[in-house]
């Protein structure tokens, strides 16, 4: 499965898929600099639940677009740690992930998926072993 690269342009603040390294942003034209220190890995598991709508993803409460159902991006960034929380609509629920991307650690492996509540649905974000993603 390839993975779509997302990348939060520096100038207008938009999240967009980008097709490969040395791409200008889609919304305002601007280049984008792909070169990352590291990367995060983000796959939406399958799933009947919410599959008519993407799931928004949120990095350190900074909005990163949507997410597909069965669908992987990568997102390349500074070191750092990034809390990783989904939502959609009025479902703000959500069991968040901490990574850390550092020189010993690179690059974080994630899921995200609907657990169904009895009142409301939550999300969960949490590790996935990178060779159940066939990169």
């Amino acid at each position: 499965m390839a993975a779509k690269i997302r990348i939060l342009c520096p100038h207008c603040g938009k999240a967009e898929n980008i097709q490969a390294v040395g791409a200008v942003c889609p919304a305002c034209k601007q280049p984008l600099d792909t070169n990352e220190e590291g990367n995060i890995y983000i796959y939406r598991q399958g799933s009947p639940y919410g599959i008519a709508g993407g799931f928004g993803i949120y990095l350190n409460n900074q909005p990163y677009g949507y997410i597909g159902n069965k669908e992987l991006l990568r997102i390349p960034l500074k070191y750092g740690t990034y809390n990783i929380h989904c939502a959609v609509g009025m479902s703000r629920k959500c069991r968040d992930m901490v990574v850390v991307l550092s020189p010993e650690n690179p690059v974080a492996f994630t899921k995200v998926y609907i657990k169904p509540g009895f009142w409301t649905n939550s999300f969960v974000v949490e590790p996935v072993d990178p060779n159940k993603l066939h990169l």
